[in-house]
């Protein structure tokens, strides 16, 4: 207790003295436009003319700068040196420059990374000169930096930049973090543009604590594709512990067609960020967020209490929130979103070059999605993922997406889906997806959507309202459909405000197989081939059948162990033993060299046969569907795919007899299989069993006639 007394009263007295030495040796000095840097002295009866000399000759901590009202042409960057404030008077004390040269500011403020600034910068005015200037302040290394009540408009590049690394533009976290900086009551107009890289009014990173807050940022000054963001990260970002409140942001309407070359819709972009907290905000543009964590915090991010809206349903695509790359910790909370394409995009791309991309703990919990949609329809959803740039490292996991009203906008301009799921290629699973309590409202596609959807497992709909929406209000599956899915509660329906938008052609059918085909391999596509080809040859008797047959189904034994559905992969091997064993029967000659196995009819004791062949493959796939699905191909129906195996297991083991009966079999197969497939949502596989059933038929119409003209020629 004494041992901390002392300490405390050690930087008590260290306080005093600081305090005491600086208010004995700081001056306050005073600059205006009638002043003289050759003949001034720089005090209120003597002032200087420029800001230029002020900085020069105050560089004792506690110095003031003060400028008197008027304005001033500066010819030479300002550098600030550390504990030196500036204070004006109000929009009357107005800044500018002569200086063009790219990146330098009028105000510099640097020093080595964790150098205590303690100093600010209040009351003035600072003017672009019609974007001839690049910067007004840049502040590198700094912390405690406070920048209030100014007004900064029409600069080239960037109106102010806080780097917590000394060099303003070098990328990467700093080895110091600055702290304690702030910008608040500031107005901040036409002050970024954009070259392809856009740049920020705003720009800050490398900051820890920093507080942005009632501040007005507007960037709507520039031509097509030319405006920057309002906000936007310095040095990669590297943000942590930050808060951006009670300000009003407004971006241009995006106007271009893709991103990047016709600039982009953000108003906002923060890469490498820990606890990074924005509420309370009106907002005109898109939040984009880039490798988010929770580090030492309780969130990565928390948005919350937040407007997204434009003026009136857009001409192009706007979006709310953004998140890309690496996003954990995300609380997403009572925000409202009017009048935009899309609320929420997840586009998790890996710009790692391979590494992966983790996705998980997503919370988006009671916000209000309102008139969702774009002028000329056909766009925009509540929710979005954008499933490109998949890795097998990829993890997506525990989303929830609960209590939120999303509505799309009414009539033709209404977006498309209200919810979509993250459905991945290939080995990458999304696990953990809640959909519960949400109002999902007049989407012209579909209430909740995946494609592909055999790659979700473990997803929860329940208590949701779903009206007015495409597909019947029923989720929109596109090839495959989730594992595991539980629905418990989920209204559905229609009415004069959320009318019936009716079946969609091209995005029930049309996307579908054009989904099924792109994501088709070449080793399939030759499978289907051969399957094809095979039936062709036994319609035409032809022992082809045999090693075609043979080829489609060790691909599809060797598709179904990858992918590790050993009971498709048993199914396969079941049809490669009886087309091994039907091409020896068929080999089969007498001794003149003639066929042993013919084209014949079943007797009726042979039926019987057939239907307790039938009967046995029914019940033992039944059984090993129901108790063992987890080993089938996801989204397996015990019944309906037992009756379609079986019926195909059946008709193959006849075909190696050549008994007629056996394509009414494969008829049965067929027509099953149709359906079974199209509800699976595997549209592409559903009509290729379409090709088949008509081949089937004229197979069995070839058989019988091959059968008469057997029977007649024994006849004679």
């Amino acid at each position: 207790m004494i041992l901390y007394l002392k300490n405390n009263m050690k930087f008590f007295f260290t306080l005093i003295t600081v305090v005491l030495f600086q208010s004995l040796f700081a001056n306050t000095y005073y600059i205006s436009p009638a002043g003289s840097d050759g003949n001034g002295n720089g005090t209120a009866s003597s002032p200087w003319k420029t800001l230029f000399k002020a900085t020069l000759t105050a560089t004792r901590p506690g110095d003031i700068i003060h400028v008197l009202p008027g304005l001033y042409i500066e010819n030479i960057k300002s550098s600030l040196a550390v504990g030196v404030s500036i204070e004006g008077e109000g929009a009357n004390c107005i800044i500018q420059s002569t200086l063009t040269q790219q990146f330098v500011p009028i105000i510099l403020a640097q020093s080595p990374e964790g150098t205590n600034g303690n100093q600010s910068i209040s009351f003035l005015k600072f003017d672009g000169n019609k974007q001839s200037t690049s910067w007004a302040i840049g502040i590198g290394g700094r912390s405690n930096v406070v920048i209030h009540d100014c007004i900064f408009m029409d600069f080239d590049e960037t109106g102010v930049s806080f780097s917590g690394i000394n060099a303003l533009l070098t990328p990467g976290a700093p080895a110091i973090y600055a702290t304690g900086n702030k910008f608040y009551n500031n107005t901040l107009t036409n002050c970024a543009k954009n070259d392809g890289y856009g740049r920020g009014g705003l720009q800050f990173g490398g900051q820890e604590g920093m507080l942005i807050y009632n501040n007005v940022l507007t960037q709507t000054g520039r031509g097509f594709a030319k405006n920057g963001w309002p906000l936007k990260m310095a040095n990669e970002g590297y943000i942590r512990g930050c808060k951006i409140y009670n300000n009003k942001i407004i971006k241009q309407p995006y106007l271009g067609n893709n991103g990047g070359e016709d600039g982009w819709n953000f108003a906002m972009e923060f890469w490498n960020v820990e606890g990074l907290e924005i509420y309370g905000n009106t907002i005109q543009g898109a939040l984009d967020i880039a490798n988010c964590s929770r580090g030492n915090y309780a969130y990565g991010l928390y948005v919350h209490h937040n407007t997204f809206s434009q003026a009136a349903t857009p001409l192009k695509y706007e979006d709310g929130i953004i998140l890309e790359t690496n996003e954990s910790d995300v609380w997403i909370k009572n925000n409202n979103f009017k009048n935009i394409t899309t609320g929420i995009v997840f586009s998790p791309h890996d710009y790692g070059g391979g590494s992966g991309v983790d996705v998980h703990r997503i919370v988006i919990d009671s916000n209000n999605f309102e008139n969702l949609g774009m002028r000329g329809g056909g766009q925009g959803m509540g929710i979005r993922w954008n499933n490109t740039d998949f890795n097998p490292s990829t993890y997506v996991s525990d989303i929830m997406v609960s209590n939120n009203k999303i509505i799309a906008v009414a009539g033709a301009n209404a977006a498309v889906i209200g919810v979509h799921l993250p459905g991945y290629q290939g080995p990458v699973i999304s696990r953990n997806i809640k959909i519960i309590n949400n109002l999902i409202q007049g989407f012209q596609y579909a209430p909740i959507a995946a494609n592909p959807a055999g790659n979700i497992d473990s997803l929860w709909l329940e208590n949701n309202k779903m009206y007015g929406n495409g597909n019947n209000n029923e989720p929109l599956y596109t090839v495959g459909a989730p594992t595991n899915v539980i629905q418990k509660n989920n209204k559905k329906g229609y009415s004069a405000t959320a009318p019936k938008p009716g079946f969609n052609f091209k995005q029930q059918i049309l996307k579908p197989v054009y989904y099924d085909l792109k994501r088709t391999t070449l080793l399939e596509y030759i499978a289907v081939l051969a399957g094809i080809l095979s039936v062709w040859f036994s319609r035409k008797e032809n022992i082809y059948v045999y090693p075609v047959g043979l080829l489609n189904t060790i691909i599809y034994i060797f598709l179904s162990f990858d992918q590790g559905l050993f009971g498709e992969a048993s199914v396969n091997f079941y049809y490669t033993v009886m087309s091994i064993y039907g091409w020896m029967m068929w080999s089969k000659r007498d001794r003149r060299h003639h066929r042993v196995v013919r084209i014949t009819g079943a007797t009726k004791k042979e039926w019987l046969t057939h239907i307790a062949f039938f009967t046995f493959f029914f019940i033992t796939i039944f059984f090993a569907l129901t108790y063992l699905k987890k080993n089938f191909a996801p989204g397996a129906i015990p019944w309906a795919d037992a009756f379609a195996s079986a019926t195909a297991f059946t008709g193959m083991w006849l075909m190696t007899k050549k008994k007629v009966e056996s394509w009414y079999w494969w008829i049965a197969t067929n027509i099953a299989s149709i359906p079974l497939y199209f509800v699976k949502h595997f549209v592409l596989t559903s009509f290729y069993y379409c090709i088949l059933l008509v081949m089937a038929v004229m197979g069995l119409q070839e058989w019988q006639k091959r059968k008469l003209k057997l029977r007649t020629s024994v006849n004679r």
